[in-house]
């Protein structure tokens, strides 16, 4: 819902409650946050940090539904954004105007990038033009993601692969038609390329019905 390096401004506010790990009445650590606000452009936003399955853990708003998506916009740690998503941009490289499907996420090369939900790799391999690329079918069938101009794959990253959103499958790099190290992130949806910024994302499951009286108990 909210990019923390393109959608924070002046006057926005947080408040956290995490627990202090303790031994013999001295601090050790902190532990897991429990509860979050955040307050972007007047908006608010919360989560809750709830077990929704034995001994798994996620984050829920205060109406029990998943702070997780089933993608991520961003499948990475980036520096800016080089390129966006266009019908016609101008490449830097032909020089001449060609679509961009996809958005340039600018990031040094090793960066780690992830899998943005869970599903199956179909591809990994190697062409002129993308250079070193993956792509990946989601468990909600509407969905495909790839990523381009990968310095590496990941280890054990190959067709036919399980992923889950989160794990790593490669790196940044500049392999391909590139002019420097990012990564190119495209989405298609029911096999159609979509603008990954402002594609509206399905949320992950919420709390089960049977245990919502639990978790806003708890909330409270």
């Amino acid at each position: 819902d909210i990019d923390f390096r393109l959608d924070v401004r002046k006057g926005d506010s947080f408040r956290i409650i995490y627990e202090e790990i303790k031994r013999d009445g001295e601090f050790v650590r902190t532990g897991p946050i429990i509860a979050a606000e955040f307050i972007n452009r007047g908006k608010r936003y919360t989560g809750y940090r709830f077990e929704c399955e034995e001994n798994k853990i996620s984050y829920f708003n205060q109406d029990g539904e998943s702070l997780e998506k089933q993608l991520m916009r961003a499948p990475l740690s980036y520096s800016r954004i080089s390129s966006s998503f266009s019908y016609r941009r101008f490449h830097p490289v032909h020089k001449r105007y060609m679509p961009h499907l996809g958005i340039d996420y600018a990031a040094p090369v090793g960066t780690p990038v992830y899998a943005a939900g869970n599903g199956t790799v179909y591809a990994a391999s190697r062409n002129k033009n993308n250079g070193k690329y993956v792509k990946i079918k989601h468990s909600n069938s509407s969905y495909e993601t790839f990523y381009l101009h990968f310095s590496r794959f990941a280890k054990g990253i190959k067709k036919g692969s399980k992923v889950n959103q989160g794990q790593v499958i490669g790196y940044v790099g500049a392999t391909g038609i590139a002019t420097g190290p990012h990564l190119d992130y495209r989405v298609k949806k029911d096999g159609k390329f979509v603008n990954p910024r402002s594609l509206k994302l399905p949320a992950a499951d919420p709390v089960d019905s049977e245990k919502l009286a639990n978790f806003k108990a708890q909330v409270m």
